[in-house]
């Protein structure tokens, strides 16, 4: 039963973290806590995997919004310096 314990509380972790991350209300330490359950020589594979997963989702999304903003700031000078 304590087996059973350890995995349904890894799993609500990965969980919460996976909301928190889709809701865009997370910070550093939550991302930290995602790729410390991706270590496959740490915890169950199912899980680590899962957990990668959505950590390498949360990144790509990152860098989107970062190209995203970027571009959006071009466009505000380019507009800014046409007037």
């Amino acid at each position: 039963m304590e087996f059973e314990r350890y995995y349904i509380d890894l799993f609500e972790m990965l969980n919460s973290l996976c909301k928190k991350i889709a809701s865009g209300k997370y910070d550093q330490a939550d991302a930290n806590k995602l790729f410390e359950l991706a270590k496959t020589h740490r915890y169950p594979y199912l899980l680590s995997e899962l957990a990668e997963s959505f950590g390498m989702m949360m990144v790509k999304v990152e860098a989107r919004e970062f190209e995203l903003k970027q571009t959006i700031e071009e466009l505000k000078k380019a507009r800014a310096g046409s007037k």
